[in-house]
């Protein structure tokens, strides 16, 4: 097996891809909160009551 090779900071390639792996996951969460975010915050589409009158339509009263 080869011997793990430190760099000049002290670092192996283990570090890399464990610190890899969580910045993947962190960026992950983020994407998510940001989709429920949007999701919670989103307008659902208003629907007429039945008998309710759009504001578009003319209300006339005859005299």
């Amino acid at each position: 097996m080869a011997r793990m090779a430190s760099t000049r900071l002290g670092f192996q390639w283990h570090d890399y891809v464990q610190a890899d792996a969580e910045c993947d996951r962190y960026w992950a969460f983020k994407k998510a909160e940001r989709r429920s975010l949007n999701e919670a915050t989103k307008k659902s589409p208003r629907v007429t009551a039945q008998g309710e009158k759009r504001t578009s339509e003319k209300i006339q009263i005859n005299f």
